[in-house]
């Protein structure tokens, strides 16, 4: 019998449905297990639920922001190890220092597809292509 490898677990937070819906299907083609939240306050729930392999989250959020979202997953014992992809469409060098700063492991300029999310993502396509 052959080894059975459950795929990744992909927590995608943003608030506008085209974009997660985009994210969502080209995760699953790509072999994740996609998991959806609209509010950092969600996310911050599942995160504590589903313990997912990576988050991926937006910075601009209503309520509490992406980086916000960084800095609770961080402090939360429960949470602190995840990996975190903040996406944003703010490319500027102090949008990225704040990410570095609320915790996130990569900083992502959008519109961009999962496929061209870099490092920690990466680490988990050798095992579903």
């Amino acid at each position: 019998m052959g080894m059975h490898l459950e795929p990744p677990v992909v927590l995608i937070v943003d608030d506008h449905e085209d974009s997660l819906a985009m994210y969502a299907f080209g995760l699953l083609a790509m072999g994740f297990q996609p998991v959806i939240a609209s509010t950092a306050e969600d996310a911050f729930s599942r995160a504590c639920q589903i313990h997912p392999d990576i988050v991926v989250t937006d910075v601009t959020l209503p309520g509490l922001s992406g980086l916000d979202l960084t800095r609770q997953l961080r402090q939360d014992a429960r949470t602190r190890d995840l990996r975190i992809v903040v996406l944003t469409a703010h490319a500027g060098a102090a949008m990225k220092q704040q990410a570095d700063a609320a915790g996130c492991d990569r900083f992502v300029v959008k519109p961009c597809m999962p496929d061209a999310w870099p490092s920690p993502c990466a680490r988990y396509w050798p095992v579903v292509r």
